[in-house]
């Protein structure tokens, strides 16, 4: 997870060791190209000149090496680039920022703070393109995102992965990341009980506590879990930030098309009680608020749960497939979940234009041409294509013009993900991956068996939400700080209503957040918001 507070509180002391970055602070002397440029044709395919590039990726989960599998291979050889890979966290980048001393390319969070400062550190996209690689420009990216990150000051300095346009999302196969899941045996053994409305859920989660069913450990089954408040997922303070309010269909802006109070919505506040009332009767974890990624690992692995509620699909591969492995038929399976008492449906998130990451060539790259001529390489169908299943013949065959991995490589895929990652990597280097594309082309089996069915259910339930892209990257300063005291007063909020004893101390305890915010410049971040969102609908347009 980003620390935010780590990097706002760094900022200003940053900003000057930024200007210098590279030794330039808004414009880089590029070396002449190498080869004559073609907007028809790729870069990567007329130079045939070697580079080993510095390649960081701001997560300090990151392990994977370059040139031991598949994937990796193959780009290198048609790139005649080498990339070493360095992973860290956003501490690691602060130093780098303030030293000056940066990696030919730079991949972090795109709802990161530094990323609205590239220009003191990057050199733009749009002018690298020119100089060396205009298919860049012309072919290879997305027409949409390219005017949607393209700033004010008509440069574009990331790009992202997993950019869904409006016509990727018209072309439809976008999956959603978010699932209530249950076991399938005791679901079927409790008669497939409807959990969508407040007394449907706890009447099956009470059911379920009666059967007594025990775990793998011989440990009485948890009725219900949340993804952990802490660690590595995606989403801070279990499901409670969002997932719950985007199951309920809860509304991202208000009818005129401004920023909604997802918060206090009343639909929103009711199905916080019924997770309260769980709690209470002890239907929930015991340490849902305190308990760490591996204690949820070891509770899925052993078959723990009744219910899951995942804010984070994709985080729960490798623990959903062991279980589903050595257990069939005892499977999690996606379900209706929590549902609005009010008549909404359920809205998922499906990648938006912004992506998830951004990747910026840095003022410090020994070698910006053949950067990007990779960049290009990467962005393009081509490259997708190649990353995603390797060479026709060796890898993969075409099947009514869409690629098939190898019956082998698939089944290796789909039953050790992580196996495959580490020998093949084929879909692995995901960091300019256009996910639309390879859905498309792969659909289901891009996944493996374990997810399969929980991402066929998102697939009817996501919607695009480009209004609020990148909504608070761009904030003041002030408000920024703002908007990182009041999450945290979240936090604080949310362990406290769990934990309440009456419907009266979860009011109380929301009464005093409502109040925490107007202390803390609550409207003036609203205010923010909303000229963000206006910013978005006119580059939408």
């Amino acid at each position: 997870m980003m620390k935010k507070s780590i990097i706002i509180m760094t900022l200003a002391a940053l900003t000057l060791s930024l200007t210098g970055c590279g030794g330039k602070a808004n414009k880089t002397e590029l070396p002449d190209s190498t080869i004559e440029v073609d907007k028809n044709t790729p870069s990567w395919k007329k130079d045939t000149a070697k580079a080993e590039l510095d390649w960081y990726i701001n997560f300090d989960w990151f392990a994977q090496s370059w040139g031991k599998d598949v994937a990796s291979k193959f780009i290198t050889e048609d790139t005649g680039v080498s990339i070493t890979y360095l992973g860290g966290s956003d501490d690691k980048l602060n130093t780098m920022m303030a030293s000056g001393d940066l990696p030919d390319i730079i991949t972090m969070d795109g709802s990161n703070p530094l990323v609205k400062d590239a220009e003191k550190f990057a050199i733009p996209l749009d002018e690298l393109a020119k100089k060396y690689d205009p298919y860049f420009l012309e072919t290879a990216s997305k027409p949409e995102t390219l005017k949607f990150f393209t700033r004010d000051d008509g440069h574009i300095y990331g790009y992202p992965n997993f950019s869904n346009t409006k016509s990727d999302y018209e072309k439809g196969g976008i999956y959603g990341n978010q699932a209530f899941l249950v076991r399938k045996d005791i679901y079927e053994l409790l008669g497939k009980p409807d959990m969508t409305t407040p007394e449907g859920f706890i009447s099956a989660l009470e059911a379920m506590q009666k059967l007594g069913a025990k775990d793998e450990l011989e440990k009485n089954i948890i009725p219900i879990g949340v993804t952990p408040f802490t660690g590595d997922s995606s989403e801070k303070n279990g499901v409670f930030n969002r997932t719950l309010a985007d199951f309920i269909g809860v509304p991202m802006l208000t009818d005129d098309g401004k920023y909604y109070d997802r918060y206090t919505d009343a639909d929103f506040q009711k199905w916080l009680k019924v997770f309260v009332e769980a709690r209470q009767k002890g239907l929930a974890d015991r340490d849902m608020i305190t308990m760490t990624g591996d204690d949820k690992n070891a509770r899925i692995t052993n078959g723990s749960y009744f219910a899951y509620f995942a804010a984070d699909l994709t985080a729960e591969t490798d623990t959903l497939t062991v279980w589903a492995k050595e257990h069939p038929g005892k499977e999690y399976i996606a379900v209706n979940g929590p549902s609005s008492t009010v008549g909404r449906t359920t809205a998922l998130p499906g990648t938006s234009i912004e992506g998830w990451t951004q990747t910026f060539i840095t003022k410090s790259s020994k070698d910006p041409q053949k950067a990007m001529e990779l960049i290009t390489y990467l962005v393009s169908e081509e490259g997708n294509n190649v990353m995603n299943f390797g060479r026709e013949g060796e890898t993969y065959s075409l099947v009514n013009e869409k690629p098939v991995l190898n019956a082998d490589l698939l089944d290796f895929k789909q039953t050790d993900p992580a196996g495959f990652e580490k020998e093949i990597g084929l879909t692995t280097h995901l960091w300019l991956q256009d996910s639309a594309l390879l859905s498309r082309q792969m659909g289901l089996s891009q996944f493996p068996k374990a997810l399969q069915q929980a991402k066929q259910w998102t697939k009817d339930h996501v919607v695009p939400q480009f209004e609020i892209a990148g909504l608070d990257v761009y904030l003041s300063k002030q408000s920024s700080r703002n908007a990182e005291k009041i999450e945290q007063n979240w936090s604080q909020t949310i362990a406290k209503i769990l934990d309440a004893k009456s419907d009266k101390e979860v009011d109380q305890a929301m009464a005093e957040f409502i109040q925490y915010r107007m202390d803390n410049g609550f409207d003036e971040l609203v205010k923010e918001r909303n000229s963000q969102i206006e910013a978005n609908v006119k580059k939408l347009e």
